[in-house]
This record gives C-alpha cells, sequence and structure tokens, in this order.
C-alpha cells in the first residue's frame, strides 16, 4: 500500500514536470514572442528633422561576407546615417575590402586596429567598437555584426518605434538562415534553449528590472543613455557585451526592448555541426557571465521535463506486466502521450517560427542531446576559465591578459 501511495505521488510530480511544465512554456513562449513584437509594420512617421545616426560594424576576417553586409546598411532608406566599421585585427583581405568600398561612398569610414592592439581587460568586440566611438557622432548608435543583412526599411522603423514608445534600446534577433539540415535543425533549438536560459520572455517587462537581455547582432540605443551607463568601456572585461550593456541600462532605468527582428533582418551565424557546436557552447558560457548555474538548470530540465517521457512510457510497460489495480498502466501510457504530444508541438511551432521544417520536431529528443552535448562543453569552458572567441583566447569572464589562440 505504501508503494502505491508513493507511485502516486511520483505521477503527480511527472505530471508536474512533464505535461504540465510543457504547456506553461508554450504558454511563456507565445505570450513572449507577442509582448517582443515591438517593430512592426506600418511603422509610424520617422521624427522631423530624422535623428542622426552612427552606425558600428566590427569585422574580424570576414573578407566572405562583409561587402555584403556593409551594402545592406548603406541600402537603408533613412536619410541621415553615417557608417563606421573597425577592421579588427583582420589576416585576410577584410580590410583591402573595406577601404575599396570606402572610396566609392562618402558615408563610409573604416578604422583600422592593428595585431597587438588589444588592451589588456577587453573583449575584441567590445574594444573594436570602443574604438569606432571615435568617429561617431549620430545621436543614436546602430551596432550591427559584419554576417548580418538588413532589410531597407529596418533602421528607419527602429527610430520610428523608439521614438514612439520612449524606447532608449532596441535590439533585434534575425532570422537564422540555415545552409544545411544540421544548421536548420539544431540551431532553432539553440535559440529556443537560450531564451529559456535567460528568461527573454521577461527582457521587456518593467517590473523586473534585472531582467535584461540584449543580441549584439543588431543593437540600437540612444547616445545619451549609452554613455550615461559608462559604454563598453564600463563592461570591457565581458564577452557578453550586449547582454551586460541592457542589464546596466535597465537597473539605472532606462528602457531597453528586445524585439523579433525575422522579417527585418537575417544571419547565417555558424556553418555545418562543428561550427554550431563551438558557438553555441561559447555563447551559453558567455551568456552565463562564466558561470554554470543556468547550464545545470538547463540540463537538469532536459533530463526532468523532456526524457522523463520515456521513463514514463517505460514504467507504463513494466505495470501492463505487473498490474497493481487497472488504472495504473494506462495512466502512466496516457500521461506520457500528452508530455509527447505538448513537448513535440512546442517544438514545432517553435521550428514555425523560425522558418525551418516543422517535421523537425520528430527529432526534437535527438536534438536536445545535441543541447545535452554543448552544455557539457560550456561547463569544460566554465572549469577552466578559457574560451577561444574570433581568433583570440580569454582567460574567466572578466579578462585578464588576452593571447593569440593557438
Amino acid at each position: 500500500m505504501l508503494g502505491v501511495m508513493v507511485e502516486t505521488w511520483i505521477g503527480w510530480l511527472y505530471l508536474l514536470l512533464g505535461p504540465f511544465t510543457w504547456a506553461m512554456f508554450a504558454f511563456v513562449m507565445i505570450k513572449g514572442r507577442r509582448r517582443m513584437e515591438i517593430l512592426v509594420r506600418p511603422a509610424p512617421p520617422i521624427p522631423q528633422p530624422p535623428p542622426s545616426i552612427s552606425v558600428l560594424i566590427p569585422a574580424k576576417d570576414e573578407a566572405g561576407q562583409i561587402e555584403k553586409c556593409v551594402n545592406s546598411v548603406l541600402k537603408q532608406d533613412y536619410s541621415n546615417f553615417s557608417v563606421i566599421v573597425i577592421d579588427d585585427r583582420s589576416t585576410d583581405g577584410t580590410g583591402k575590402i573595406l577601404d575599396d568600398m570606402a572610396a566609392k561612398d562618402s558615408r563610409l569610414k573604416i578604422v583600422h586596429l592593428q595585431e597587438g592592439s588589444l588592451p589588456p581587460g577587453w573583449g575584441g568586440k567590445s574594444f573594436a567598437l570602443h574604438s569606432g566611438l571615435i568617429e561617431a557622432k549620430g545621436e543614436w548608435l546602430l551596432f550591427v555584426d559584419a554576417d548580418v543583412l538588413l532589410e531597407p526599411d529596418v533602421m528607419g522603423a527602429t527610430i520610428a518605434w523608439a521614438t514612439r514608445r520612449k524606447f532608449d534600446l532596441i535590439s533585434l534577433l534575425p532570422k537564422f538562415v540555415s545552409g544545411t539540415v544540421a544548421e536548420g535543425w539544431l540551431q532553432p533549438l539553440a535559440g529556443a534553449a537560450t531564451s529559456a536560459m535567460f528568461v527573454i520572455a521577461l527582457t521587456n517587462s518593467n517590473e523586473w528590472p534585472r531582467t535584461a537581455f540584449a543580441n549584439g547582432q543588431y543593437l540600437m540605443v540612444r547616445r545619451d543613455a549609452y554613455e550615461a551607463v559608462g559604454g563598453h568601456e564600463a563592461i570591457r572585461g565581458t564577452l557578453s557585451e550586449d547582454v551586460a550593456i541592457a542589464r546596466k541600462l535597465k537597473i539605472a532605468g532606462y528602457r531597453p526592448r528586445l524585439g523579433w527582428g525575422d522579417s527585418w533582418a537575417t544571419v547565417r551565424m555558424y556553418e555545418g555541426f562543428g561550427a554550431i557546436f563551438r558557438g553555441w557552447s561559447r555563447n551559453f558560457y558567455v551568456g552565463s557571465l562564466g558561470k554554470p548555474w543556468r547550464i545545470l538548470g538547463l540540463i537538469a530540465f532536459i533530463f526532468l521535463c523532456c526524457y522523463s517521457v520515456f521513463a514514463a512510457w517505460g514504467w507504463a510497460a513494466f505495470r501492463f506486466a505487473h498490474p497493481v489495480d487497472q488504472f495504473a498502466g494506462w495512466g502512466w501510457l496516457g500521461a506520457g502521450i500528452l508530455h509527447y504530444v505538448l513537448m513535440t508541438a512546442t517544438a514545432g511551432l517553435m521550428y514555425l517560427w523560425a522558418g525551418e521544417p516543422v517535421w523537425y520536431a520528430m527529432l526534437f529528443p535527438f536534438g536536445v542531446a545535441f543541447l545535452l552535448a554543448v552544455s557539457a562543453k560550456s561547463l569544460w569552458i566554465c572549469m577552466t576559465g578559457k574560451v577561444v572567441w574570433r581568433g583570440t583566447q580569454y582567460s574567466r569572464e572578466r579578462l585578464e591578459e588576452p593571447a593569440n589562440a593557438q
């Protein structure tokens, strides 16, 4: 009798961790997406005269894609902007490509950083953007990564909505462009895991002043707010400079906002399985500020809320073979089916939003195994305190003197 009572309590716990958790996850995901639809068409009128914008693009060994990125910026239908590209110690043809482009367009300026110029205690991207500010005169600063392509109206829409709703920062999550099955299958999973780990659904809520997130792939910030919190110099010792700036702004009482950018910008982050694995391992580590707790939480979630469905089915089979009453086997089987349906439907919605085949959701159990591997790699980085980022090796989140990676 005691054993039946214990099993009943375990069953209720499973219903909480399995079906209920996934129902709540889907609810929060849908509500969070609605809250993050901050940039919509048609946009309100742009203020007159249009505020000046300085676009800063850090580029390190981006010869294969920098021209497309810069051209997508130069083709913006906004009338008052300039572009500063920081050639950050590139060893390929990035610098020459940029110099040739600048010779043809007066709105484009190039800042060249030489090897050995990265000071101790700085992340490479933070220092590159800080260096580019010397040429930036705009009332607003727009940071764009070198692998991002922008739609022609995104700059004007960002200014229009930021002004209308009195936002001090707007950052967008571009649409992932996949060139392989692995990219289309795994990257939305990694993005969803990041959303859960950093509670992105709450980042636009004023009631959570310490919960903020931003994406450096596209980040526009009011210059006076940026300077009031110290700019990149104030967060020079972190590789997650985008998140750090958003948190500083929100804690200081400013209004940063994160929005879906799937119709405004695209990015192909990592090409191929190996690059995906290495890149997201770094992202989990950096976003967690070098601490293991969020990563451990993700691992616990995978085992308790994902793989527990197989334990439920296994126990259902055991109960059919060794019944204690007429309901136990069917109860465990039904709970497991409900769990699997909710989990798969939520994953399918995630792939639908990402523009990937919905049937990838059927591979969800294998995809979360990839997340476990990424998490294990991130934990290893936490233990060693060493991470390679854009060809430079750093020690710990509060960086010591960086040395060239081997």
